[in-house]
């Protein structure tokens, strides 16, 4: 009994340290700066409004960009206050964004998709319980843009776990929240596919029916793909490991925005 409150109380408390953090972030002033650049917001109805955009969150908790942003409407900004109020929206609340990230933009875009991986991946302990019931939850996120066209590649994190108990939970759901923002999910979408995790394996079907790129995918004409290696047979568990290998690191990032950007600009539909 003891322990099914400490529990409740424990999950409580850190919803409510989160919702505080929340809190304080979403009461934020901005100062503007004379050359500002701006982004913008596309809403649920396809209104595109400029404005200030600037990231919800930072390098330590990234998956917050994938729920809200920070926004001034154009319109709003008094030019006679020193410092603006962001308005925060939630990412129920917009179709896309395109926020300014220490000058360069960031483009985020709606998407459906199910974390199954992180989800099965959370370990053991209570805060690993909750962070596979936050990864199967979520269910729409603002992942962020890395190539656009006919077809589309996102990067996409996890969301960690909001508590942890005893040193070695803590200890566990520090190395988990480093293995999220290090390794996030990259996504591929063609046409109106639904998204779905990027393998190697991919791509040469995904550029099939572009026969310059699949040519030059054959001759190895692309510097991050081998032909040799990438298609080379493997048993199931090859497989496995290969894929598993493969998330680690930058190289399907690499890969989709070389082959899949050649692929947009080469065979435009």
């Amino acid at each position: 009994m003891k322990k099914s409150i400490l529990t409740v109380g424990l999950f409580i408390f850190s919803m409510a340290a989160f919702a505080q953090d929340n809190a304080d972030n979403d009461n934020e002033e901005y100062e503007l700066k004379g050359t500002e650049k701006q982004g913008y917001i596309i809403t649920k109805d396809d209104q595109r409004i400029e404005g200030i955009v600037k990231l919800y969150g930072n390098a330590s908790n990234p998956w917050k960009n994938q729920k809200k942003v920070k926004f001034i409407a154009k319109e709003s900004i008094d030019p006679e206050k020193k410092k603006q109020k962001f308005k925060v929206l939630d990412a129920d609340d917009m179709k896309e964004y395109v926020a300014i990230d220490d000058s360069t933009e960031r483009h985020f875009r709606m998407i459906k998709f199910v974390n199954k991986r992180e989800a099965l991946t959370s370990g053991g302990g209570l805060g690993a319980q909750i962070k596979t019931i936050k990864n199967l939850s979520n269910t729409t996120h603002m992942a962020e843009v890395l190539v656009d066209g006919p077809i589309k590649m996102y990067r996409l994190y996890g969301y960690p776990a909001p508590v942890a108990v005893g040193n070695s939970d803590v200890a566990e759901m520090e190395a988990a929240n480093q293995n999220l923002r290090d390794n996030p999910d990259i996504l591929v979408q063609k046409g109106d596919d639904k998204p779905k995790e990027l393998t190697t394996s991919d791509i040469k079907k995904l550029v099939s029916d572009c026969p310059t790129v699949a040519d030059k995918l054959a001759a190895g004409g692309y510097s991050t793909y081998d032909p040799a290696k990438e298609e080379k047979k493997k048993s199931g568990m090859g497989k496995l490991i290969k894929g598993e290998l493969d998330r680690g690191g930058s190289k399907l990032q690499d890969m989709g925005t070389q082959i899949f950007g050649d692929y947009n600009t080469t065979c435009k539909q």
